[in-house]
C-alpha cells in the first residue's frame, strides 16, 4: 500500500513538475517577447514551406540544394509581385500622404464632436480632460512619425529583422529534422513514444493551421481587391491587403478589416453610398470565404468554441501585440493537445 501511495504522489509530483517547467517556459518568453519577431516569422514561413521542400527532397534534390532554390524563388516571387503592384501602391502611399493632415484634422473634430457628447450627458467626467488627454496623445502620434530618426531606426530595424528571418528560416528548413533527432535523443526509451506522438500532433495543428489560414489570406486579399478596384474605391490595395491580413485572426478579424475599410473609406469621401458599396464588398467577400474557400483550403478547422478563441486572441495581443494575436489560436491548441496526451499517459494509462 505505501508504495502504491508513494508512486501516486511521485506521479503527481511529476504532474506540477511540468506544469512549473511550462510556465518558467511561458514567462522566459513573455520577457524576451521583444526578440521574438524575426523568429515568429521564421517558424511561420517554415511551417508553410516544410511540405513542399520535403517533396522536392522526394524528387531526388539534394535538400539544402531545394532550400536555397525554393528561398531564391520565394524572393523572385515577392520582388515580381512588388513591381507588378508598385504603381498602384506608390499612387495609393502618395495620396494618403497628401491628404494625412485632412484625415487627422477631420477624425480629430469627430472625436472632438463624441467627447462632448460624453462630458455633457455624464456628470463624472472632468470637462476637457478626455479632450486635453486625447490631443496630447495625437500630438506624440505625429511627433513620432515626423520624426526623421524615428522612420530610420524602424526601417533598419525591419531590414535586420528580414535578413535574420531568411537565415532563420533556411536553417530550420535544410537542419529541422536534426535538430528534432537531438531533441528526441535526449528523451528516456519509457517517455519515447508519448513524446513522438506528442511532436506529431503538435506539428500537425500548428502546421495545418497556419498553411490554411495563409492560404485563406492570400484569396480573401485578392477577391477584396479586385472587388474595391472594380468599383472605384479608394485605397482599394490597401484596404484589401490589411482586409486579407486581418482575415487570419478568427472571428475578430474579418470585423477589423471591415471595420477599417469603412472608416477609411467614410473618413476620405464622406459619403454613405461609398461606406455601403465598402461595406457590402468586404462582406461579400467574407460571405465567399466562408462557403467556398476555407472549407477548400483550411485543411483543418480549430475546433474551439468562439468565446475561448475570442479570449485567447485577446491575452495572445496582450502578451505580445500583432504576432500574438495571428499565433495565439493554434498556440491554444497545442497546448491542449499536450495536456490530452499527457493526461492520458499519466492518468489513464499510468505511464507516460
Amino acid at each position: 500500500m505505501e508504495r502504491n501511495e508513494f508512486e501516486k504522489f511521485w506521479k503527481a509530483f511529476e504532474i506540477i513538475a511540468i506544469g512549473f517547467v511550462l510556465l518558467g517556459i511561458l514567462l522566459v518568453l513573455y520577457l524576451i517577447r521583444g526578440l521574438l519577431t524575426p523568429f515568429i516569422i521564421a517558424f511561420v514561413i517554415t511551417f508553410f514551406l516544410s511540405p513542399v521542400v520535403d517533396y522536392m527532397e522526394g524528387e531526388g534534390i539534394n535538400r539544402t540544394f531545394a532550400v536555397v532554390l525554393l528561398i531564391i524563388a520565394t524572393l523572385v516571387f515577392l520582388f515580381v509581385s512588388w513591381k507588378l503592384t508598385w504603381p498602384t501602391i506608390q499612387t495609393e502611399i502618395s495620396s494618403f500622404q497628401k491628404n494625412a493632415p485632412f484625415y487627422l484634422s477631420k477624425t480629430q473634430d469627430s472625436l472632438n464632436r463624441a467627447i462632448e457628447l460624453l462630458e455633457k450627458n455624464t456628470g463624472f467626467i472632468p470637462k476637457g480632460a478626455m479632450q486635453k488627454a486625447m490631443q496630447q496623445k495625437i500630438g506624440d502620434f505625429t511627433s513620432k512619425t515626423g520624426d526623421v530618426g524615428s522612420l530610420l531606426r524602424v526601417v533598419r530595424e525591419w531590414v535586420s529583422i528580414f535578413i535574420l528571418t531568411q537565415v532563420v528560416v533556411f536553417f530550420l528548413l535544410k537542419d529541422g529534422r536534426r535538430i528534432r533527432k537531438i531533441f528526441i535523443a535526449f528523451v528516456p526509451n519509457k517517455y519515447f513514444e508519448t513524446f513522438l506522438t506528442l511532436l506529431h500532433e503538435i506539428d500537425q495543428q500548428i502546421s495545418n493551421y497556419i498553411r490554411g489560414q495563409l492560404t485563406d489570406a492570400f484569396f480573401v486579399g485578392v477577391l477584396a481587391i479586385i472587388g474595391l478596384y472594380s468599383f472605384g474605391i479608394k485605397y482599394a490595395m490597401f484596404i484589401g491587403a490589411v482586409a486579407g491580413i486581418a482575415n487570419i485572426i478568427p472571428y475578430i478579424g474579418p470585423l477589423l478589416g471591415i471595420t477599417f475599410g469603412g472608416l477609411l473609406v467614410l473618413i476620405d469621401t464622406g459619403s454613405i453610398f461609398t461606406l455601403s458599396k465598402a461595406v457590402g464588398i468586404l462582406a461579400f467577400v467574407k460571405l465567399i470565404d466562408s462557403i467556398a474557400i476555407s472549407p477548400l483550403v483550411v485543411s483543418r478547422s480549430v475546433n474551439v468554441h468562439p468565446l475561448m478563441i475570442m479570449m485567447v486572441i485577446s491575452i495572445g495581443g496582450l502578451l505580445h501585440g500583432v504576432w500574438g494575436m495571428l499565433l495565439s489560436v493554434p498556440l491554444y491548441c497545442s497546448m491542449t493537445v499536450s495536456f490530452r496526451i499527457l493526461y492520458r499517459g499519466f492518468v489513464e494509462y499510468g505511464n507516460w
